[in-house]
């Protein structure tokens, strides 16, 4: 991503691309999906996979913000942009009907207009 583009942007357009599927790979995907986040044993294990995707979110924050990836701020938005992939994949599972990246999209916008601009982060106070 450009690094003019603000970060919140970058992060959105990165986790729908991300989680782009054709058409013909959308009812496979949500059986897939369906059982890593709705069987309690898959969940479980894929929190080891949570964690290697949260820190590539945090790097990327960690690189466009100055800080280090370990530092609360990357940390912090890992852990959001999780929680809100998470929740898109829920509503998406629950409704036959949506689109994913649309779901997706419209959580981070949701979550970038919920905490502003995101210029904060920019600060390494």
């Amino acid at each position: 991503m450009p690094a003019r583009d603000p970060l919140a942007d970058a992060i959105r357009v990165a986790l729908i691309d991300f989680n782009h599927v054709t058409p013909a790979q959308v009812p496979l995907h949500r059986r897939r999906m369906e059982l890593i986040l709705r069987v309690p044993t898959l969940l479980a294990h894929s929190t080891l996979r949570f964690t290697a995707w949260r820190e590539v979110v945090a790097e990327f924050v960690a690189e466009r913000t100055g800080r280090r990836q370990d530092d609360l701020a990357p940390q912090a938005i890992a852990h959001a942009v999780l929680g809100v992939a998470i929740a898109a994949y829920e509503h998406w599972l629950d409704d036959q009907d949506s689109d994913l990246g649309t779901l997706l999209d419209q959580a981070m916008r949701q979550l970038s207009s919920a905490f502003g601009n995101g210029q904060e982060v920019a600060s390494k106070h």
